[in-house]
This record gives C-alpha cells, sequence and structure tokens, in this order.
C-alpha cells in the first residue's frame, strides 16, 4: 500500500526533498502527502460511483475594471471553464459565473443544494483588514465585486443536507504570504478556508498556501482532474498534478486537507478481481429459471426516506443520546435507549414521526400540496408511503421495481414498509404478506399452524421477517436491541419461520441487498438462516452480498476489512460481495439478464407485463 505522509499545521510537507537524491517528493507518486482534518460533522461519507459524479465550474470573474480597483488581476472565465470541462469529460458538469451570470453566494449554495460531488471554484482571496479571518471575492447580483467571508461560506455549506464532497480552491493570487508558509508560520487566506471547510463536512479540500500564479493553476489543474478519473485517488492525482509544474517555484503550493481514509473520491462498482465473469455466469442460470429469494435491506429505502441509519441519526440528535458520537447512526441501540427513558409505545410513535417528517422533506418538490399537511395534522404514513412508492417506481432503475421483474416466488425484507408489495402489485403479481408474531404475552403461533398459499411467481410470498407497519402490526416491530434479542430467542425456539421461507432461504440463490453487514438486520437473519435445517444445500447455488465501499470509511483497515467480509461470507455460505449499491446491482443483474437472452428476445419486460 503507497505510505501516506499527512502533515501537521504550519508545516509545508509538500516543500520536503529526498535527503539524499534531493528530488521532491511532493511530486511523487510513492509519497502521498494530506492534512488529516477533524471535523464537528461525525457523519461518515458516502462515496459514489463514478458514473454517478457531478460537478460544479464556479468562477467568479467581475469586470476587469472592478477589479483593477482592487489591484487583483482579470479572471478568465472561458479559459478556467474550458480547460476544466476537458479534463472532466464524461462527468456531469454544471457552470457558474461568467457573463450575464454572477457569481453569488446565494447561486452558489442553489447549486449545491441540486447535489454536487465537486466543487471547482476560482475567486480571489483577501484578507479584509482588521478581520484576520480570509475571504473570497464573488459578486452580488448586479455583477459588483462582493466580500465574502470565509466563515460565512463554511456555515452555509455546513448547513447542507448534502454537500460537495469534493472542494478545489483555486486563485491566481490568493492572499497571503507563500514564504511565511515556507518558514512555518500560518495564517494564509486559503489554508485558513479549507480549514473552515473541513471542520463543516467537506472530506476533501484542495486549497493553495500562498500566492500562486495564474500560469501554474492552468496548467496544474487539468492535470489534476484528469488524474482524479482514472482512479478516483485525490492525493495521487495532486502529486502527479505537482509533478506537471515541478520547474515553477509555486508548485508546492495545493494543499490537500482530508477526512477520506483511503483518499477517494468515488468508487467502481462491480464484483473484485478476475472472477467477476465467473461469478455473473454462476448467477444467471438460478435467476433466470426463478430460482431465486430477494433478501431486502434498509438501504433500499434510501431514495424513499433515507436509511435507518439517517432516522437513527436524527433521533439521537432528538432525543439526547449521551453515548458515543459513532453510535449514533445505530437504530436498535438509539431507540434501546429511548425505551430506557419511555415506553415502547412512544419510541414506536416517534420512530413513526421522524420518519413522516423525513418523507415530507425529501420528496416536498413532487408531492401534490393536499398531500402536505399543516403542521397541526398528522399525515397518515401508510398513504404517505404508498404515494411515494408509486413516484419512484416511474424511474427504470428504481430498485424495487427491477425486483419485481424477477421471476422470484419467495421475497424476503427486514423492512417494515409496503413498497415491495406495491411493485409487485404494479407488475400484476398480487402478493401475500406474512408476518412472524413473536411478540405476544400468550404462546406465539408455530409456523405450522399458520395457513399459508403455497407461493408462486404470479403470487409470490413477502415475508417481513423484523414486521411489518400496519394498524394492528405495530406492536410486532422489531426495533430496540432487546427486540433483536427476544426476536432470535423466541424465532428460534418456537420455530417461527414459516416452512414455506425455510425451504426457500436453503433451496435457491440468495441476494443480500441494502445492508451494511456489520447491522443488526444482516447478523440476527443470517444467524437466523445458518441455523435451518438444510443449511448445507446452500453450497450447491451462487449467493451475492451488495456492500457499499462508502461504509468502509470508518474502518481502520479498508482493504483488511473488505477480505474479512469476502471470507467470513464465503466461507459460511459461498456468498461473493459486490461492491457498490443495490440499484447499482440490481441494473446490472437486469442488463446481463437482458444479454444473456439474446438479440430480439428483449430485455426488461414492460410494465404491467406477467413474468
Amino acid at each position: 500500500m503507497t505510505p501516506r505522509r499527512r502533515s501537521s499545521r504550519g508545516c509545508a510537507w509538500e516543500l520536503l526533498r529526498h535527503p539524499q537524491s534531493g528530488a521532491a517528493l511532493g511530486t511523487s507518486e510513492t509519497v502521498l502527502l494530506s492534512r488529516f482534518m477533524v471535523s464537528r460533522d461525525w457523519r461518515p461519507v458516502k462515496l459514489r460511483a463514478r458514473s454517478e459524479l457531478t460537478a460544479l465550474i464556479a468562477v467568479s470573474a467581475p469586470a476587469p475594471d472592478k477589479l483593477q480597483r482592487m489591484a487583483l488581476a482579470p479572471v478568465d472565465f472561458e479559459g478556467e471553464v474550458g480547460r476544466i470541462r476537458t479534463a472532466l469529460a464524461g462527468v456531469e458538469l454544471r457552470t457558474l459565473g461568467g457573463p450575464g451570470s454572477p457569481f453569488t453566494l446565494d447561486r452558489l449554495l442553489t447549486e449545491l443544494r441540486r447535489g454536487i460531488d465537486i466543487l471547482y471554484l476560482v475567486s480571489h482571496g483577501v484578507f479584509p483588514r482588521g478581520t484576520g479571518t480570509p475571504a473570497l471575492i464573488l459578486q452580488d447580483a448586479a455583477g459588483e465585486v462582493a466580500v465574502v467571508k470565509g466563515d460565512d461560506l463554511a456555515l452555509r455549506i455546513g448547513e447542507l443536507q448534502r454537500g460537495p464532497r469534493l472542494v478545489v480552491l483555486a486563485s491566481c493570487q490568493s492572499a497571503g504570504d507563500g514564504q511565511q508558509i515556507a518558514a512555518g508560520q500560518r495564517g494564509t487566506a486559503q489554508a485558513s478556508l479549507a480549514g473552515r471547510l473541513a471542520d463543516a463536512g467537506v472530506p476533501g479540500v484542495i486549497a493553495m498556501q500562498g500566492l500562486i500564479t495564474m500560469a501554474t493553476v492552468e496548467k496544474m489543474m487539468p492535470a489534476f482532474f484528469s488524474e482524479l478519473l482514472r482512479d478516483g485517488q485525490i492525493d495521487r492525482a495532486l502529486a502527479v498534478a505537482r509533478g506537471k509544474v515541478r520547474e515553477r517555484s509555486d508548485a508546492w503550493m495545493p494543499a490537500l486537507y482530508t477526512r477520506l481514509t483511503a483518499g477517494r473520491l468515488w468508487y467502481t462498482p462491480g464484483f473484485r478481481g478476475e472472477k467477476s465473469k465467473e461469478v455473473w455466469r454462476r448467477l444467471l442460470k438460478p435467476v433466470a429459471k426463478g430460482k431465486v429469494v430477494p433478501i431486502v435491506g434498509p438501504r433500499l429505502l434510501e431514495t424513499a426516506c433515507g436509511t435507518s441509519h439517517e432516522i437513527a441519526t436524527r433521533l439521537a440528535g432528538a432525543h439526547h443520546y449521551p453515548l458515543a458520537t459513532h453510535e449514533w447512526d445505530d437504530l436498535p441501540r438509539v431507540t434501546e435507549y429511548m425505551s430506557v427513558k419511555e415506553s415502547r409505545f412512544n419510541v414506536i410513535q416517534a420512530y413513526q414521526d421522524q420518519l413522516l417528517h423525513d418523507l415530507i422533506e425529501q420528496h416536498r418538490g413532487w408531492l401534490p400540496p393536499g398531500e402536505i399537511p399543516p403542521a397541526n395534522k398528522k399525515p397518515k404514513l401508510g398513504k404517505l408511503l404508498a404515494l411515494v412508492g408509486d413516484h419512484l417506481r416511474a424511474s427504470t432503475t428504481d430498485p424495487h421495481r427491477i425486483l419485481a421483474e424477477l421471476g422470484a416466488s419467495v421475497y424476503v425484507t427486514t423492512n417494515f414498509d409496503p413498497l415491495l408489495e406495491r411493485a409487485l402489485k404494479a407488475r400484476e403479481r398480487p402478493p401475500q404478506q406474512v408476518l412472524t408474531r413473536w411478540r405476544y404475552q400468550r404462546t406465539p403461533l408455530g409456523a405450522d399452524e399458520e395457513s399459508l398459499a403455497v407461493p408462486t411467481v404470479k403470487a409470490p410470498l413477502v415475508y417481513h421477517v423484523f414486521g411489518a407497519f400496519g394498524a394492528h402490526t405495530d406492536e410486532g416491530l422489531v426495533l430496540t436491541e432487546n427486540d433483536y434479542f427476544d426476536y432470535l430467542i423466541t424465532t428460534s425456539s418456537a420455530k417461527l419461520m414459516p416452512a414455506e421461507v425455510e425451504s426457500a432461504l436453503v433451496d435457491n440463490s440468495l441476494l443480500f441487498l441494502g445492508f451494511r453487514l456489520t447491522d443488526w438486520h444482516f447478523r440476527v437473519l443470517f444467524r437466523l438462516m445458518m441455523s435451518l435445517p438444510g443449511r448445507e444445500r446452500l453450497k450447491q447455488y451462487c449467493h451475492v452480498a451488495v456492500q457499499l465501499d462508502p461504509d468502509m470509511q470508518t474502518m481502520a483497515d479498508v482493504e483488511g476489512a473488505k477480505l474479512y467480509l469476502a471470507e467470513y461470507l464465503g466461507k459460511e455460505a459461498n456468498i461473493d460481495i459486490f461492491w457498490g449499491s443495490s440499484e447499482e446491482f440490481l441494473t446490472a443483474l437486469r442488463d446481463e439478464l437482458a444479454a444473456a437472452r439474446g438479440p430480439g428476445r428483449g430485455g426488461q419486460r414492460a410494465e404491467g407485463e406477467r413474468p
């Protein structure tokens, strides 16, 4: 693994040279330099696939005469945009600034709110007299020069629900003294602004440590972005970019501030290594024959209402969860704390209220006005979930829609929502919903005492492992830590899992979708499965677990964690890991199935067509 060197504040490591050869270390791809930043934003960094990246080129270019009054050089808007647009070919790109489009702080935030991964911000940097804090030269609505405090910019970006993943601050004349930086002194405008942005939650910031020249920026930045698109390694790309201008005296000035443990901006989804084609070959046959059981986890709800981890984080803040902040996204742990302080009924209500709030906020932009109730009226959760599900299913990449296209006769979900059932109904496949009746004062019904219709492709069974929303079923939700313990003990000892589900789980290919493999949802379900009679038959099939690379940001050894998960799942149940999102896997699965059918046979079935 390439060693990374992280510098302390006030030390310009980018100026270091090899003690024997005298070669500059900052231009080497074998010694990668970054400043690791601590942030008040403790949310895990979620990387995105390269194909999903979006970028914003924001250039503050007031009229030259207005800049001249401040003894500042003009900014070449067309040149800056043209160079970076070429370097970021293939990435969805927007621009801000230029003639007729003043670069104001409000317009910048409007663009960022639309969802931006890479922000390339070009402006002059200054230290207003008497303030001691950095500022940027932007514009007002009329195109006049506007001095925006760095603190204000960082504060506003920190307030965004989803901020940029990488901010590159480029300036032909940023404020500060490069000689002071080289001497180990502090106080440059952009370095200070970088710290403020990192503290506000931006996981990667590149800033200039002194008065960098326009000629250096013009040559260095296109090289940086071109290299970044190769593998997503920010520190490596910056080292290459420095090397492109190694002969220039200011080549050392760009510095990287980050809390990305692996230095990566994006990931490439898929099966790792050379066995990718072999895994697809082994998986496609049983899936095409309907010998498959999709097992749905909480991350499939991300586009609908956010994940259970995000809901847990908001509940932890609202209810003053006192334990370690890295536990705030653990819903069973947070709700267990709440259950000690409140009744179980109140905890379930608080969870549903938070879910309702998140649904409305996430979809307020398209929800009909009549469906957004006033503050004093509580909407019906089931109705709102149905509206959101129907809206999302219009997208061909909606995971529930793709799942409904598969010829499975049994589906298993750890979620409480009805989105999977509605997707199946839309395909004219009326499902049979089955719950585990585990939470009763009297002895629960055993699986053999319940009367279930034989599941078929046309009338599949949807098994809600941990309960489902409903007027008479909320009490059976598995929500807190103690719930999981009690559920596991009761379900195992009383044999509550329906026989139809048991047989399906040991005699089909399994697709684990939308789980963080270290979560309670997955671990409890997986241990239940490993205790089923006939589990040895699992070795006869190919199974897949979809795992997001971004989860690994909080782990000390990223590659070691991946290897451990791959070996653990492979040893236990012959499970291969697809690194990426569930949407990416399901879309790839649909494409592979279509390719296997051959030309003329069609790929995706039309909506409403029977499988």
